[in-house]
Formats: structure tokens, C-alpha cells, sequence
């Protein structure tokens, strides 16, 4: 239940956060602020959250979405929400770059969008949203003038962006492979137990059947 509300919900946040401007004059309606129905009721994020700290990216992006809006029962936290975007955005889901983006851009950063962008563009397949964030970039580089300078920083902001994430999935990469072998370690040698304390058993019935021969 839980991975259909997730895609339920991802579905709704895509659909707004990357509007085309096709969309530009329906009017918006805003979502109502969360409530519990019961004082005692968890909060409304926490399994989404836990699927986020396990590692699902779709999980990722939607509590990032959820934390720079201000909506789910989370205070709004660009912090967070930068942070979730780009741990989205680094095992795979290029859609948070788009994200990332526009957070830079909101604060003021316009050479940072600028990176955010082409990182979405190098990571995208051709499409609708691939023009989109072209076309994006293309007019922040017209509004915020861009040089060429800002543009050559940023590019090495994001290599040494794309290197760390290298050195960060190699990281995760290692310590699951530990995890798993520790695992793997572990259940053999319950296994083992296992079989050692069924052999004693076994071993254990014909000597006590033995014995009672004897007495008899």
C-alpha cells in the first residue's frame, strides 16, 4: 500500500514541480495545511522518511518537495530540502536537479542553477523535459547575464560535484558489501549452530533410550 501511495504522490509532485508553461494560466488552488484526525496519530511523513533513509530515491524526492514546501507536517527547511534533493539526485533520480535549480535560483545563486541544470541535461535521455530544462537554462543565462567566467566556475563546481558523488557511491558500495558479508558470516554460522545442537540431540535419544534399557 505503502509503494502506491508513494507513486501517487510522486506523480502529483512531478506534475507540479516541472509545469510546463502550458500550464501557466490555470489558477492554483493550495493544499490544505496537514491536521491529525487523532491527537496519538504518528506523523504523516514518518514511513515516507523511512523509506528515504533506506535508500528510495522516489522517497527522497517526495520528502525534499514536502520539506521546501512546508506541507506533510514538515516545517518548511530549504536545508533539508536541499539535502534530500541532492541525495535524490545522486543515486540516479535527475529530476531533483531541476529542483536543486530552483532552489538556487530562489536564493539568489544563479551561476549554482546553472550547474544544477546542466547536470540534468547531461543526465537526461532527449525529451519534453530535457527541452525544458534546456530552455530554462538558456533563459537564466539571458536574466541573470551569466559570463562566460560564471559558467566556467560552475562547470567545475560540478565535476568536483560528479567526483564526490563517485567517491560517495563507491563509499556505499563498499559498506554494503561488508553488510552483506557480515550477514552472510552470521547466518552460517547459525546455521551451523543449528545443525550442531540437532546432531546433539539426535546423538543424545539412542544413549538415553540405552539407558533406560538398562534399568528395565
Amino acid at each position: 500500500m505503502m509503494r502506491y501511495f508513494l507513486s501517487f504522490i510522486l506523480a502529483a509532485v512531478l506534475s507540479f514541480g516541472l509545469a510546463t508553461p502550458a500550464c501557466a494560466d490555470l489558477k492554483y488552488f493550495p493544499d490544505p495545511p496537514y491536521q491529525k484526525l487523532n491527537a496519538d496519530d504518528p506523523p504523516a511523513m514518518d514511513e515516507m522518511l523511512q523509506l528515504a533513509k533506506e535508500g528510495d530515491v522516489r522517497a527522497q524526492f517526495i520528502i525534499a518537495d514536502m520539506y521546501e514546501k512546508g506541507k506533510g507536517g514538515l516545517e518548511q527547511n530549504l536545508a533539508e530540502a536541499r539535502h534530500w534533493f541532492e541525495t535524490s539526485a545522486l543515486h540516479g533520480y535527475n529530476y531533483s536537479f531541476v529542483r536543486l535549480a530552483a532552489i538556487a535560483k530562489h536564493q539568489g545563486k544563479p551561476a549554482e542553477a546553472w550547474q544544477w541544470y546542466t547536470l540534468a541535461i547531461n543526465e537526461m535521455d532527449f525529451g519534453d523535459t530535457r527541452k525544458y530544462v534546456l530552455n530554462a537554462r538558456h533563459d537564466l543565462v539571458e536574466t541573470a547575464k551569466l559570463t562566460q567566467d560564471d559558467m566556467d566556475k560552475a562547470r567545475k563546481s560540478m565535476d568536483e560535484w560528479k567526483e564526490a558523488r563517485s567517491k560517495q557511491l563507491a563509499l556505499e558500495k563498499d559498506v554494503s558489501f561488508e553488510k552483506e558479508r557480515v550477514m552472510k558470516e552470521q547466518k552460517e554460522r547459525a546455521e551451523k549452530e543449528k545443525l550442531a545442537a540437532t546432531t546433539a540431540s539426535k546423538d543424545k535419544q539412542p544413549a538415553e533410550q540405552e539407558k533406560k534399557n538398562e534399568q528395565n
